[in-house]
């Protein structure tokens, strides 16, 4: 995962923490069923970062067995005692058409539409948070018909202790969506897709008006 935007070194150590995607686990559901969950950043439309190990991870049923399945490429895990599983698909190359990453287990679980490229932490304070449409960019949101651009916004939420998964959603890049989109982290993403024809997964990650001491241990 590659990182853009103010501060983004401590900050992103502190977002790995929580979730990484390319990442780390972001664990935290309840496991009262036995069905296998995965955590908000593994959805539908989403980016996985080409060419590394892919860790999938989620919560399920003590002892169940859980397969995952993506590309080319499975793996298996057993949920643990803490109802936690974790397993790694072999690296793969760019995909420029969704695919379906499926989990398998009691229950199934299938992600669509999912592309292998680049993806990218925004973090920062206000001027990453600044969204598109925050920006004298009319034409530019009409001009947002980019399906391989992807952005995932993580929304608020102050805790005092690591938080186990975040609220958020992927979203394609299209005039009725990008305008909730970090400004900074289009602009990047729409040049460098423009340029290299790479999927871009954006993970926005940022609070404006915090002290960068918020961020560190």
């Amino acid at each position: 995962m590659r990182m853009i935007g103010f501060r983004s070194v401590l900050f992103a150590s502190k977002l790995l923490a929580l979730c990484c995607a390319c990442f780390l686990p972001m664990l935290g559901q309840s496991i009262a069923h036995a069905e296998v969950r995965l955590p908000s950043i593994f959805s539908d439309h989403m980016v996985l970062q080409r060419d590394r190990p892919l860790p999938v991870w989620g919560w399920g049923a003590p002892g169940e067995k859980v397969r995952v399945a993506f590309g080319r490429e499975s793996a298996e895990a057993i949920v643990s005692e803490d109802g936690r599983w974790q397993c790694t698909l072999a690296a793969q190359g760019m995909s420029q058409e969704g695919g379906e990453l499926v989990v398998s287990a009691s229950n199934e679980v299938r992600l669509r539409d999912v592309l292998l490229g680049d993806v990218w932490l925004c973090s920062g304070q206000s001027n990453m948070e600044w969204a598109l449409g925050g920006c004298n960019a009319a034409e530019d949101i009409r001009g947002s018909d980019f399906p391989m651009i992807r952005h995932f916004g993580v929304e608020y939420h102050f805790a005092a202790t690591p938080q186990q998964d975040v609220k958020g959603r992927w979203l394609v890049s299209k005039p009725e969506t990008s305008h909730g989109f970090t400004a900074v982290g289009y602009y990047f993403a729409r040049r460098v897709h423009q340029e290299t024809g790479v999927p871009i997964g954006l993970l926005r990650s940022c609070v404006g008006g915090t002290n960068i001491e918020c961020w560190m241990s």
